[in-house]
């Protein structure tokens, strides 16, 4: 089970991001998140896989082509191993600042 809890521009993701959650989550996707928001907080999940990452980065298109920048923060653990093994430290940042 996945929850995003918005605080202004702040939005924590906690618990697991996998297939399963993205599929209940992909078409509802568009409203997730409050159009103001600014920093996914990534401390919370406890696993993810690579479906989760996908969507995670669909999140981060879907701000851009709105000319919005989203930035993905504080990875959980679990998290930095996809980010390393993918090589995709441009689209997450360790801490928010």
């Amino acid at each position: 089970m996945i929850e995003f809890n918005q605080q202004g521009i702040n939005c924590a993701v906690l618990g697991r991001l996998d297939q399963q959650a993205v599929r209940s989550l992909w078409n509802g996707r568009s409203s997730i998140l409050h159009p103001e928001t600014q920093l996914l907080q990534l401390s919370g999940i406890e696993y993810c896989d690579s479906a989760g990452v996908a969507f995670l980065l669909e999140l981060v298109s879907m701000f851009a082509a709105k000319g919005v920048s989203l930035k993905l923060v504080s990875p959980s653990e679990q998290l930095k191993k996809f980010i390393i093994l993918y090589d995709l430290n441009d689209f997450f940042v360790e801490e928010a600042k």
